[in-house]
């Protein structure tokens, strides 16, 4: 919940100081910086790909940046592509608007946006902030902490925001949200192992499943 709420209030204390980014190259330890960086990048599409696989929601795409594009910038990122999450373009299509209007008609619009919570059921929004903690929690299981989800985070706050929910019921989501992603993806860690090698070289969406699938045959979910 500390990363979570970090993530939410991304500023200049995730980057790493220039002067430790300094010694890092003196003593080449900016080589396994970058590597790790890598590593982590994978655990968390991995872990994206395989809590949304294992909960129904089918993966279409996937995309990864190589070790080069993260030696280039560290904030550079991956992402997986699911089946039924197309409601999100209207999510930051309507919320974009709501920021540029005056503060009565920004009211009047908001209340409007009440009508869209219905076209979002529970279950839809239950798998989709599992699936969206997916990364974060595969990090913080491999390497003990995290970094670099704060578009994740975002994704997660304007859906809330687009739906109405105050701040206690966005809590209690995430929480709920973190503890089932935290007990999917410690369940499966050998799959979502194997998949990250997977995804790291390139395979198809379909072989990615099949890795999944010879990873917890005869396993419980």
């Amino acid at each position: 919940m500390d990363s979570i709420e970090s993530c939410s209030r991304f500023d200049s204390l995730d980057e790493v100081p220039s002067d430790r980014v300094e010694s890092l190259v003196e003593d080449e330890g900016y080589e396994s910086l970058c590597e790790e960086d890598y590593s982590m990048c994978m655990q968390h599409e991995a872990g994206h790909f395989l809590v949304g696989y294992l909960l129904g929601v089918l993966p279409k795409g996937y995309e990864v940046p190589g070790t080069e594009a993260l030696r280039q910038d560290e904030f550079a990122a991956g992402r997986v592509k699911f089946v039924g999450f197309e409601f999100l373009k209207e999510v930051s299509f309507k919320l974009s608007w709501i920021s540029r209007l005056s503060m009565p008609c920004r009211f009047i619009f908001q209340r409007m946006l009440k009508t869209d919570i219905g076209q979002v059921s529970n279950r839809i929004l239950n798998n989709f902030s599992c699936i969206i903690l997916g990364g974060l929690v595969a990090a913080h299981l491999v390497f003990g902490y995290s970094k670099g989800h704060h578009s994740d985070i975002d994704k997660l706050e304007r859906v809330f925001k687009w739906l109405g929910y105050r701040k206690s019921e966005a809590i209690s989501q995430v929480k709920w949200a973190a503890l089932n992603t935290l007990l999917i993806s410690h369940r499966n860690s050998e799959a979502r192992s194997r998949l990250a090698k997977a995804m790291a070289t390139g395979r198809s969406v379909s072989l990615c499943i099949e890795t999944i699938e010879n990873a917890i045959h005869g396993k419980e979910i």
